[in-house]
């Protein structure tokens, strides 16, 4: 799909709630740019670099908008 797209994982930023089946498929890709949305249901995946952010709101601000 990458190449489809002419891109590569630096390219994105990738928002999920679930660390387990979003954020550590999506690393183990080479996709660096990742924020879990902490709902306060999973466990918080170690040694995967991954920002937290608690709203929307706090993804907004992470992101300067």
């Amino acid at each position: 799909m990458l190449d489809q797209l002419n891109a590569t994982p630096e390219d994105f930023l990738h928002v999920s709630s679930h660390p387990r089946y979003d954020h550590m498929p999506m690393h183990n890709m080479g996709f660096r740019d990742l924020i879990m949305l902490d709902r306060g249901a999973e466990p918080f995946a170690e040694g995967y670099d991954i920002t937290t952010v608690k709203s929307l709101d706090d993804l907004n601000k992470h992101l300067g908008l």
